[in-house]
């Protein structure tokens, strides 16, 4: 039974389901985070004759508990002041709101794609960066976005909404016609929801505040970019009745819960980041590392002093943490992963002869050597194109030793700011990669904001070709010789990913 909102009795089975079904991952986002909030909801006004949802929206937000103030385009932007959100209609006339509401620092849920652009939450080109799916002229498109992809299972929103990853409904195809949107966010961005399976249309995604949205600009509190049209509220679909008890059902019908959900999430308060100092770092990584097991996996055989020297200088230092370590050649067996806390695989082995080792490995692993994230599920196959890296010999980019702190709330990023970052003395090789949505991008390279260098993956998280992470994987951009060129700040990075791999997730 699949009803739409003019059923009102359907948030009693919304908020049933929400606290009986458990998630892949815990989200710290309440099913009560609606209740008692200030909202102010910027809408407009629809063709005479056009079907308007706004109403429709507020009602429901009302029936959550929320107290909801209507605004129009024209009205101050200081009616934001002591709201806990602000939400924008697709009914809005963007050209005439523009980037009003770009700057507060208030989390800021929006349905109207063209606001995307004048909010930096994606470039500012039509239909490359952003796009209304208009009915007529995108029919095939348009019916393609009744249904759409959950990216992961681990993304705050999706697991708040209770839907795992894979394909599900979003709106109901009888419902008549509705003009979805769909943006092409920042890699800093978390990508819950996509059309076609397509990073770049994202239907449902966000910004954790302080990220590194478009145009460099950092977001001042959380964003949310949703897919819905001026009448696809009251058409998104939802499992009621006996489909709630169904697993297979819930998971499909789920419009409303992920929009739902998306609301929750920016509605609530994030976790302030913590800048880490080096030594008192070290002093709480030899804390935790005490009698940890740590497999390091390189090349015994290197004919490069200057890798040997690498190696030799981190293997000193994971061993001044206290970890009990084992050195294995890169030939030898996965098997000696079994029983270890942590797999780190330096940069001085070769993919070929590593191969698919560690891939399914139910440790976490830290890859050093970026050529092989592609046989480890991180990056898809497509060598130059999927994943690369910036060097002396014929790359399109050059050496390289700054990134662009990205996701400066991550845990890997150890508390640094957004933007430049120096994490090498010198310019040296430097990877990159387009991984797929279900990772957590912490920067990127400067200049290039497409190529992600430093990116993780939580446990349970979707990988590249629908793997599923066993366990936590990180990459970390530090080429066979380049342990000893590490700046200070970048050796307390490293270090902030040698925590988080060795840390047990929340569960």
């Amino acid at each position: 039974m699949r009803k739409t909102f003019p059923q009102l009795p359907v948030i009693g089975a919304l908020l049933l389901a929400s606290t009986v079904l458990n998630s892949a991952s815990a989200a710290p986002v309440s099913v009560d985070a609606i209740k008692g909030k200030k909202i102010l909801f910027v809408v407009g006004d629809t063709k005479k004759g056009s079907e308007n949802d706004d109403p429709l929206v507020k009602g429901y937000l009302q029936l959550r508990g929320a107290e909801v103030t209507y605004a129009k385009s024209d009205t101050d932007v200081s009616a934001a002041n002591g709201k806990d959100l602000v939400l924008i209609s697709s009914t809005v006339n963007a050209r005439e709101l523009r980037g009003k509401y770009r700057d507060v620092p208030v989390p800021v849920a929006t349905w109207n794609a063209y606001t995307f652009a004048d909010m930096n939450m994606t470039g500012k080109v039509l239909h490359h960066d952003f796009s209304v799916v208009r009915e007529k002229p995108f029919h095939n498109e348009n019916h393609a976005s009744f249904y759409a992809h959950a990216t992961s299972s681990t993304n705050e929103i999706l697991a708040a909404a209770r839907l795992p990853h894979g394909m599900f409904n979003t709106i109901l195809f009888s419902a008549g016609e509705t003009n979805p949107s769909w943006g092409k966010p920042a890699l800093s961005a978390d990508v819950a929801v996509t059309f076609a399976d397509d990073r770049n249309q994202a239907a449902v995604f966000a910004y954790e505040r302080g990220a590194l949205m478009a145009g460099e600009y950092a977001a001042p509190a959380r964003r949310v970019g949703l897919f819905m049209g001026d009448n696809t509220f009251s058409k998104l679909s939802d499992a009621q009745g006996p489909t709630v008890n169904d697993p297979q059902e819930y998971a499909w019908f789920a419009g409303r819960r992920v929009v739902d959900a998306a609301i929750r999430w920016a509605l609530t308060p994030p976790e302030q980041p913590v800048r880490e100092n080096a030594p008192q770092q070290f002093e709480e990584l030899k804390k935790l590392a005490a009698a940890k097991r740590v497999l390091f996996v390189r090349r015994l055989d290197l004919p490069w002093p200057e890798n040997e020297a690498s190696d030799q200088a981190h293997m000193t230092w994971l061993k001044s943490l206290g970890v009990e370590l084992t050195v294995v050649d890169q030939m030898e067996p996965e098997s000696h992963a079994q029983g270890k806390d942590l797999v780190i695989i330096s940069a001085s082995i070769n993919k070929y002869k590593l191969g698919m080792k560690y891939a399914n490995a139910a440790v976490p692993v830290i890859v050093l050597e970026a050529k092989a994230v592609d046989s480890l599920h991180m990056v898809s196959r497509r060598r130059n194109t999927d994943y690369g890296v910036n060097d002396h010999k014929e790359s399109l980019y050059p050496p390289e030793n700054y990134v662009d702190i990205a996701r400066p709330a991550h845990p890997v990023a150890a508390g640094f700011p957004v933007g430049q970052f120096k994490l090498y003395k010198t310019p040296g090789v430097l990877a990159w990669s387009r991984p797929p949505a279900g990772a957590q991008v912490i920067a990127t390279i400067p200049n290039q904001p497409e190529h992600a260098t430093l990116f993780a993956y939580e446990k349970g998280a979707t990988m590249a070709n629908d793997a599923v992470a066993p366990a936590r994987r990180v990459l970390f951009p530090m080429d066979a010789s380049r342990f000893p060129d590490l700046t200070e700040e970048g050796l307390t990075v490293y270090g902030a990913v040698v925590k988080w791999g060795l840390s047990k997730p929340q569960s």
